[in-house]
């Protein structure tokens, strides 16, 4: 028996890389099954395309903020939570991505210590529940923005926008660092962590107990997700009744047929996209992370990292949705890349004819009404709390 386990802790030293499962008290390594040990020259590959992945990430992100800043057409409330999320996927590509290229290109092998891998694993977490906590106030600011506009146009302040902003990014802290640093999410599995990371080998693994997994995964997105899911079916119901009006009022308007677009409608779709490329790419890794612990951590090593980089790529792909999906932030982004002289932005005529237009006015008061002045070449119609133009430029998310 001792010359058998001297066998079995000379094993685990020697593959010191190899994610073991763990099964009623026992472990066995075809369970999980063993990394990937990638040779030299599928490193090189793997760490270019990765750094790609992540430089691809930086630069998408930043011009959407860009967009924003520069072009006043885009400078909305809304637009806050957008310009905040894309920050939070900046720093996934700079804090996050970097070390899960690292984890791969290395064959798991970690030197980095147990500090900074608690550390990146905290981040991690941080970053994606503060990417859903972006996209459930977004999903709140249109619901309020096309179901009770009236009220939304008056209620939704600089201030209020702040202080979303910062439980945004605050919530996030207190769900990760803290539990994390404190080793709360192992308290109960030391045995399984120490078979799968003896003393001494360079190992990060980031294992999570039942209540943490469990109660993490909720607050951190199931909860989120389906508030999202319900406040967009409401969108969508109360969307299609208000083109319905619409379209009715265009039949009765004399002269050619034109096509209206609802401001407010076209930024829900998007959003809708959005959350959707989200709930896809991190979907998976929350449905593995809460059966993880209930199966004694026997999820092969393979779809833990698919998984884990599908949620990654999200950062990646917003911009992309943002661009393609978006008729406001896709003109300026073409105007930010036809840019001859970087040295200096300007907002197009026509963007800034538009921004005079749509901003909300305010009365003597100075507070925020719905009505805005209508340009002599367009036409703008108020019907059931419902403000629509036939300009489609005049619909930024």
């Amino acid at each position: 028996m001792m010359e058998e386990d001297g066998f079995t802790q000379m094993k685990l030293l020697t593959n010191a890389n190899v994610a073991f499962g763990f099964n009623n008290g026992c472990y066995d390594d075809e369970l999980a099954g063993s990394p990937i040990h990638y040779s030299v020259a599928e490193r090189t590959l793997l760490g270019i395309f990765l750094v790609l992945v992540i430089v691809l990430t930086i630069l998408g992100n930043v011009v959407i903020s860009m967009a924003v800043v520069f072009f006043k057409s885009l400078r909305t409330y809304t637009n806050c939570f957008v310009v905040s999320l894309a920050v939070a996927d900046i720093l996934v590509a700079v804090l996050v991505m970097p070390f899960g290229m690292y984890h791969q290109v290395m064959n798991e092998v970690w030197e980095l210590g147990d500090a900074m891998c608690r550390v990146a694993s905290s981040f991690d977490v941080m970053f994606t529940t503060s990417s859903i906590l972006h996209l459930s106030c977004l999903a709140a600011d249109r619901y309020f923005a096309i179901c009770c506009p009236f009220y939304y146009h008056g209620r939704m302040t600089r201030r209020k926008v702040i202080i979303l902003l910062v439980m945004c990014w605050t919530l996030p802290i207190i769900i990760s660092f803290i539990p994390i640093m404190n080793r709360w999410n192992t308290i109960g599995i030391e045995d399984a962590i120490k078979a799968k990371t003896p003393p001494g080998t360079p190992i990060c693994m980031f294992l999570v107990n039942i209540p943490y997994s469990v109660v993490g995964s909720i607050l951190a997105f199931y909860i989120p997700v389906c508030f999202m899911i319900v406040v967009n079916v409401k969108i969508y119901s109360v969307a299609r009744r208000q083109v319905r009006q619409i379209r009715t009022i265009q039949l009765s308007i004399p002269g050619p047929a034109k096509k209206f677009k609802c401001k407010e409608a076209k930024a829900a779709k998007t959003l809708a996209v959005v959350m959707g490329g989200f709930g896809v790419c991190w979907g998976p890794f929350f449905v593995l992370n809460v059966i993880d612990p209930f199966i004694h951590y026997s999820i092969p090593y393979k779809l833990w990292t698919t998984a884990i980089w599908l949620g990654y790529v999200n950062s990646t792909l917003n911009p992309f949705l943002y661009f393609f999906f978006n008729r406001g932030f896709r003109k300026a982004i073409t105007h930010l890349l036809n840019c001859d002289s970087c040295s200096r932005f300007r907002v197009p005529e026509d963007e800034a004819h538009l921004a005079h237009f749509i901003q909300p006015s305010r009365d003597s008061s100075g507070r925020t009404s719905a009505d805005a002045r209508t340009p002599e070449d367009g036409l703008k119609i108020h019907h059931n709390n419902t403000v629509c133009t036939l300009h489609p430029e005049h619909c930024p998310l």
